[in-house]
């Protein structure tokens, strides 16, 4: 409570007042190392790195494959007799 009686609304106007423009001056440039700060570490350092990649051999099991290829062959043959199929056209 005592500080706030020693500091008045008007005084903090006036001093907000007439250094505006440095506050504003100082809020933008702090923003413009920010955004450089992040610019430089997501995009400079990321086109610099070229890292390795991890190559490692991949496993099939069988019976999955199977599965997975029988399925494409039941959704292919399902196509081929819907796109057979002659159905009546409602707009005419």
């Amino acid at each position: 409570m005592i500080i706030i009686d020693r500091i008045s609304v008007d005084l903090v106007y006036k001093i907000l007042k007439k250094y505006r423009l440095l506050i504003l001056g100082i809020f933008f440039a702090v923003l413009i190392c920010f955004n450089a700060l992040v610019y430089y570490q997501y995009v400079f350092m990321a086109m610099r790195a070229h890292p390795e990649p991890i190559i490692e051999k991949a496993v099939i099991n069988e019976e999955d494959l199977n599965k997975v290829l029988g399925n494409l062959e039941t959704r292919e043959n399902n196509l081929i007799r819907v796109e057979k199929s002659q159905y009546a056209d409602p707009f005419k």
